[in-house]
């Protein structure tokens, strides 16, 4: 049995980021891309200095937690998965993912990561509501939403400068009892 698990599933599970991933190659993920085409990120060059000051933030926080997604099968870090802006009062949260790892792009795993980190957030923090903003082109990542309950809100236009042009995205959440469970325990 692996000690570290948080919330396991079949094929993935999720453990607390921790400061020795600073010293794997997901710094280098957010300056890779392909991997951050989508993101908010690879805007300014990302090193493991960088990495390692983030995850110390992230640990002291209250209101983030983030999630190291890990390939049961070769036992590898592909990407992680938080709840951001987490709020105790209104019961609401931001999640955010990547998969860093290109070679398991395409396996599942982003929707996977997605419904466990939901499932964590409605069931464990008992929160009521749960957001993300996703580029509108990043069809994968909204599908993963859906298939979640996500419901999409509206769309923000030129909500991002990216690739050379403005990119809208779409603003999707799911309540509480909009969550679909499909991952199995």
């Amino acid at each position: 049995m692996i000690k570290d698990v948080f919330i396991g599933g079949e094929r993935i599970y999720l453990r607390l980021a921790e400061a020795k991933d600073a010293k794997s190659d997901w710094y280098a993920w957010f300056n890779d891309p392909q991997v951050t085409k989508y993101q908010n990120k690879g805007i300014f060059p990302n090193t493991q200095k960088k990495q390692k000051d983030y995850i110390k933030k992230i640990l002291k926080s209250e209101s983030d937690i983030v999630f190291a997604i890990i390939e049961k099968k070769s036992k590898k870090h592909i990407g992680c998965v938080g709840l951001h802006n987490i709020d105790w009062v209104h019961r609401s949260a931001d999640l955010g993912i990547v998969i860093g790892r290109k070679e398991v792009w395409g396996k599942g795993y982003g929707k996977l990561a997605w419904n466990m980190a939901s499932y964590y957030g409605f069931h464990t923090l008992n929160l009521h509501r749960i957001a993300a903003v996703i580029l509108k082109d990043n069809i994968a990542s909204i599908k993963s939403a859906q298939a979640s309950g996500f419901k999409i809100e509206g769309q923000l236009r030129d909500y991002l400068f990216k690739n050379g042009a403005y990119r809208a995205a779409i603003a999707l959440s799911a309540l509480k009892d909009d969550f679909k469970l499909f991952f199995n325990k």
